[in-house]
């Protein structure tokens, strides 16, 4: 590798850059343009084995010298991009968030943000837009390979240049071919992990060792073939690519062989070399890592401030903020830092570990104080804190996908009481377990919740991408049919979800970003598409309520729940926050529920009427009850959600309310029953005396 500048490379930069924000601006037509940053673990790749490898051949190579540069290169402008997002944050997040952003500050200042985000989100998941630091994992992998291999380059940089190439290109292929493994099953992993995205850098590795000192020119037809060739590639990834691609794995191979051969054999004399050597590729190329660290902040930021959608057209004027800024700490941040003679290497190292302390500081402070809610006048943090109360630590108690619980270490309430009430559902069903384990703790009866995240109460059925929910529901169902003492079961799921296959929109501006899934029967996983899915699922359904209620279970089928598309409390905390004030309570169409859940309903109806059956629909409860034809998410100070759709402690109590005075009109309790299970339940039954 020649150490003279390439222009190129600094407009590949550019091309790796400009597709990363425009994907995270939502541009569709960009729908691959997070390979942007493979081509930046490839240019990093080559640009850092190139100058480690050429000091060892010199001798001239120094750890500390090594390190030193990586400070002064990563260092500041991210110190500066985190201060300033921390400050924003103070004012505009809610103690949740604010929590969640100090996490991850730690997370970012100790270079694990990849193994942050990889337990915290899927990378493409809709909450992921509102992390300020998610982008910080490719730092982070980054941090992690150069933390071992200039160590390596130390112990085999002096072996024979051939042999050298061969031991980098044995860890190149172990590296992909467990990204291809870990693609399809562990795909969370392998998106962030060092481990599966290792063979990036080492191709970037490989060719900088192949150029070191090397001098053959390829003929001019082969140098404009392949150069365009490697930008035919990197555009394929960027427009054609999206988010059903298994990435990393085989796939991957598309942006980093294109990155490969633009820096083999791209150059001034050729085309491809010409069009990234262009002064505007170059100028972006140069301020790409600011521009990369500036960008996801500015967009979680602005969907953090704005009460409804953002435009195109502001995306793309965010976008260019996103470039002013950062050209803004390339010109006043990482240009003097990276002078010699403005910062000494003991300056830049000690300023590093007090700013590095610091912010982990900061940031232990943010996450135990649960985000510092005082923040904020009494309201604003009494709406917010609606958000944490959910009565029941659902994060310990319920299954979620690729982590099944066992059924004998499920949560347990009223554990003294020899009767037993199943709780059975995904997420929605968790909220009524509190309320539950209350009324019937009098009545000398225990609770026990069999919840898995976004798996329907049908024996039979599963999602369409997660064969375990299948298996959790075959082994309640036969825990509820062999159970002497199980006599009562309480059925919720999110049945429109996963009926319609797709997240709700409220039509006035509530847009989820729930991931959608499609219901599906067990043994026929190729049904997601077809238009008898539903109807087969309903008769599932079916079967699963008439076999236990005919092995002598009474059984309370709960209709969907409204969806509100508005993170509830999070919507009224800002509109307090921001001082825009409500004329109305906050509610959604009772028309748009009843088009939503119309399948359901349908699948519904098809359950026969029995002695030990109760259907009871939350509807009758929240719509056109309140407010004529509108669903209610509020009730004058009280919040029915905690947030766009499972319901809070106020409005899962009213729900248990309504369940156990039918359970008394069907004969299922006796007056005394009743009267005692109502003792502990006085703040639903004060909220229901409302109406």
């Amino acid at each position: 590798m020649t150490t003279h500048y390439r222009p190129e490379v600094d407009g590949l930069r550019a091309v790796a850059v400009i597709p990363v924000i425009f994907f995270h601006a939502g541009f569709d037509t960009f729908s691959g343009g997070y390979v942007g940053v493979d081509i930046f673990f490839v240019i990093s790749g080559y640009l850092i084995t190139g100058i480690i490898y050429n000091e060892i051949v010199e001798k001239k190579f120094s750890i500390v010298n090594f390190y030193e540069r990586r400070a002064r290169r990563i260092l500041p402008a991210l110190f500066f991009v985190s201060i300033i997002c921390m400050a924003v944050a103070w004012v505009w997040m809610l103690p949740e968030e604010f929590a969640s952003l100090s996490k991850s500050l730690i997370a970012v200042n100790l270079f694990v943000s990849n193994i942050h985000f990889w337990q915290d989100m899927d990378y493409f998941a809709g909450p992921a837009e509102m992390k300020p630091f998610l982008h910080t994992w490719s730092l982070a992998v980054e941090e992690q390979f150069y933390l071992f291999f200039p160590l390596f380059m130390l112990l085999a940089g002096w072996l024979r240049k051939g042999l050298l190439m061969g031991i980098l290109l044995l860890g190149f292929l172990a590296s992909l071919a467990l990204s291809e493994y870990g693609s399809t099953h562990h795909p969370s992993a392998n998106f962030y992990l060092l481990p599966t995205r290792a063979w990036e850098l080492l191709a970037g590795s490989i060719v900088a060792v192949y150029l070191h000192r090397h001098k053959s020119q390829p003929p001019a037809w082969l140098g404009n073939l392949a150069g365009l060739f490697g930008l035919a590639l990197l555009l394929y990834a960027i427009f054609v690519f999206d988010q059903s691609v298994p990435f990393p794995g085989l796939w991957a191979l598309v942006p980093v062989l294109g990155t490969v051969l633009i820096i083999l054999f791209a150059g001034e004399r050729d085309i491809a070399g010409r069009l990234l050597s262009f002064k505007p590729m170059v100028g972006i190329g140069l301020i790409s890592y600011s521009a990369y660290l500036w960008h996801q902040p500015v967009f979680a930021f602005a969907r953090e401030r704005s009460m409804g959608p953002i435009s195109d057209v502001d995306f793309i004027l965010l976008s260019i903020l996103s470039l002013l800024l950062a050209w803004f700490s390339w010109r006043y941040v990482e240009l003097p830092f990276r002078n010699r003679l403005n910062f000494t290497r003991p300056q830049i190292f000690k300023s590093a570990l007090v700013m590095s302390c610091l912010m982990i500081g900061v940031g232990l402070y943010g996450s135990h104080s649960q985000g510092i809610p005082w923040r904020f006048d009494e309201e604003v943090e009494s709406l917010a804190m609606v958000r944490s109360q959910k009565h029941i630590n659902s994060e310990n108690c319920q299954s979620t996908p690729g982590n099944l619980r066992p059924l004998d270490a499920i949560c347990v309430y009223n554990e003294s009481g020899e009767r037993t009430v199943v709780v059975w559902g995904d997420s929605q069903a968790t909220p009524l377990v509190g309320p539950i384990a209350e009324r019937v703790d009098a009545l000398g009866m225990q609770v026990k919740q069999f919840v898995y995240t976004n798996c329907l109460p049908i024996a039979g059925y599963t999602r369409s991408d997660d064969p375990l929910c299948g298996r959790h529901n075959e082994q309640v169902l036969e825990y509820v049919l062999e159970d002497a003492s199980v006599e009562l079961v309480v059925m919720l799921g999110r049945y429109p979800l996963q009926f319609e296959g797709l997240a709700f929109n409220n039509g006035e501006g509530g847009i989820e970003h729930d991931e959608a899934v499609r219901a599906v029967p067990m043994d026929r996983l190729d049904m997601a598409n077809n238009p008898l899915r539903v109807e087969e699922v309903g008769r599932l359904l079916q079967e699963t309520v008439n076999r236990m209620i005919e092995a002598g279970k009474r059984v309370v089928l709960i209709y969907p729940v409204p969806e509100v598309g508005w993170d509830v409390p999070y919507l009224l905390s800002k509109e307090r926050l921001y001082g825009i004030e409500r004329f109305s309570p906050l509610s959604t169409s009772y028309e748009v529920f009843k088009q939503r859940t119309s399948s359901s309903y349908e699948q519904f109806s098809r359950i026969g009427e029995h002695d030990n059956l109760l259907k009871v629909e939350p509807a009758s409860l929240f719509c056109n009850t309140y407010i004529p034809s509108r669903c209610a998410a509020q009730i004058e100070d009280e919040i029915l959600y905690y947030d766009n759709n499972h319901l809070s402690v106020t409005g899962a109590s009213m729900l248990v309310s309504q369940i156990f005075v039918k359970m008394r009109r069907k004969g299922w309790m006796s007056e005394e029953e009743h009267k005692l299970s109502m003792l502990s339940d006085d703040s639903a039954v004060s909220v229901m005396q409302q109406r």
